[in-house]
């Protein structure tokens, strides 16, 4: 028997064993979290990663969603998903600002190497 004989089986377990990892890295999920701007996710206002801080103070507004809204308005900040201690980009053509300070629950494709979700459909949380 040849060696090249002896090598397809491995390509072709190898071409399987790529595509699945393709089509796994496209996976939609879904995260529930809260809309925040990035200047409290990232702690460059806040002093504890939540608006908390800040309302109290009556610095940016007296509620999450009016902190939100002023931080990515005024401040230059983003849009952000926070899910327990993980911060996660937005894209998508969602209108997200309806959701600013609010808990959701996101479906989308992440992109790990940049920590982006592409948000496919949002919903608020019950």
């Amino acid at each position: 028997m040849s060696t090249s004989m002896n090598k397809a089986p491995r390509f072709w377990f190898l071409l399987l064993l790529l595509g699945s990892c393709a089509f796994a890295k496209d996976a939609v999920i879904t995260l529930q979290g809260e809309i925040v701007d990035s200047q409290c996710a990232y702690n460059v206002h806040s002093t504890d990663h939540t608006h908390s801080s800040m309302t109290k103070k009556g610095v940016y507004g007296r509620d999450a969603i009016s902190c939100t809204t002023h931080c990515v308005k005024e401040m230059g900040g983003n849009f952000v998903l926070v899910v327990k201690d993980d911060i996660y980009h937005l894209d998508g053509s969602v209108q997200l600002e309806p959701f600013a300070g609010k808990k959701v629950k996101v479906s989308g494709i992440l992109d790990p190497k940049t920590q982006t979700l592409h948000i496919q459909k949002m919903e608020a949380d019950k």
